[in-house]
């Protein structure tokens, strides 16, 4: 009987961390072989400028930050918009902007499995390079999986205010926000390495009380 005991108290750690690490190991395995291989962020735009005005990074991970710029020749833009709104016929306006607009402009990115900081429109700033505006914002992602984060101007046109302004879509970023076991230890791992404790206290006091009962029957 007590080789028995014996056996099981040697085998019963290794059950226990079994228990508790198979799965994580296996989920975050899956993450690796089928998560990390899909798409790099991808930009969409939905206003006549290129691409190359936001830059992020190529690899997300999940409680991770990292940054979002935007460098934009605002008046540029204004310009190519008034060029579409004067060819524009009623109904097939560019966002349902009716109106001149003016260079001066708000930026904002909205996104529902982020935090983002700021999280308020964000006046223009002039960065230094001709007539190039610049913004930026602080992202923490969430969540895993794919997401997408949208960047709005908040446009002045002859038609609106300071308080209204004109609301369009300059892009959205779709992107792929992988696994981050570090960050993921450090918010839940607490909690295993406290019942591994208390696992291991409650197994090593019953054992300690079988050992007596096997001197004391001896």
């Amino acid at each position: 009987m007590y080789k028995r005991d014996t056996r099981f108290s040697m085998v019963f750690p290794a059950l226990l961390a079994a228990v508790l690490f198979v799965p994580f190991v296996m989920n975050f395995l899956a993450h690796a072989w089928y998560g990390e291989k899909h798409f790099p962020p991808l930009t969409m735009m939905k206003l006549p400028a290129d691409s190359s005005v936001i830059s992020l990074p190529q690899e997300i991970k999940q409680y991770k930050p990292f940054e979002i710029t935007l460098q934009l020749n605002t008046r540029e833009l204004a310009r190519r918009i008034n060029d579409i709104v004067k060819k524009s016929h009623p109904g097939t306006e560019l966002q349902g902007i009716r109106s001149e607009v003016f260079p001066e402009m708000r930026a904002r990115i909205a996104g529902d499995a982020f935090s983002i900081d700021p999280p308020e429109p964000q006046v223009q700033f002039f960065s230094g390079q001709g007539e190039m505006s610049r913004w930026s914002w602080i992202i923490t992602p969430e969540k895993t999986g794919r997401h997408h984060l949208s960047i709005e101007l908040h446009l002045q046109t002859a038609e609106t205010t300071r308080e209204h302004p004109q609301v369009a879509d300059l892009a959205e970023i779709q992107l792929f926000v992988r696994e981050n076991p570090e960050a993921w230890m450090r918010t839940h791992g607490i909690w295993y390495a406290l019942f591994t404790l208390l696992a291991a206290g409650w197994w090593w006091k019953k054992r300690l009380i079988k050992k007596r009962k096997a001197a004391n029957e001896q």
